[in-house]
């Protein structure tokens, strides 16, 4: 495997490039998951469907659904209103500020997660059955790092200068033990 900038002339612009078109694939194939999940009663979005995995079996406030996600509480609370007309979740009021509201999953909003949550894992249990177990761990993990890394970089101020890598963090390595 070849590492990122390594001496036999592997760009490290043609690996970025590289990734970012892998993760680019990816994302149209998981909106035609999202396509099949509506096909079931789904919500139609993947922020929507995002959304109802972050809320699980817990009560959230919408402050909290909008940190947890990086978006503004508007767009969380059309999605919850349209989640809400479906059926899928239920608002009341927090009796801690009763400016604010609580939301959770209905019953028919827990089955429905656990309906796409059942599709999600075939789908990708069938599309990583031809790859070895490592390989699979070792690119769960280094797709980690990488939203790890950018999650980070985003959370300068705009307009500062690129933070550099963070110390102490450790390259990632393969079980062949070439670095990734």
């Amino acid at each position: 495997m070849r590492t990122n900038g390594g001496p036999d002339g592997y760009a490290p612009d043609r690996a970025a490039d590289e990734l970012a078109d892998a993760v680019q694939a990816l994302l149209r194939s998981w909106r035609a998951l999202t396509q099949r999940a509506a096909e079931i009663g789904a919500p139609s979005t993947m922020a929507v469907l995002e959304l109802v995995r972050l809320l699980g079996e817990d009560e959230r406030r919408l402050s909290e659904i909008a940190a947890l996600r990086g978006v503004d509480q508007s767009v969380v609370s059309r999605q919850i209103s349209e989640l809400q007309a479906k059926g899928l979740v239920c608002r009341r009021p927090d009796p801690a500020d009763r400016r604010a509201s609580l939301v959770r999953l209905t019953p028919s909003g827990q089955d429905l997660l656990a309906e796409v949550a059942e599709l999600r894992r075939d789908w990708l249990h069938g599309a990583l059955a031809r790859l070895p177990e490592t390989d699979v761990l070792a690119a769960a993990r280094l797709v980690t790092a990488v939203a790890e890394e950018i999650a980070h970089r985003a959370a300068e101020p705009a307009g500062s200068p690129a933070p550099p890598a963070r110390p102490g963090r450790p390259a990632l390595t393969s079980t062949r033990g070439t670095t990734a």
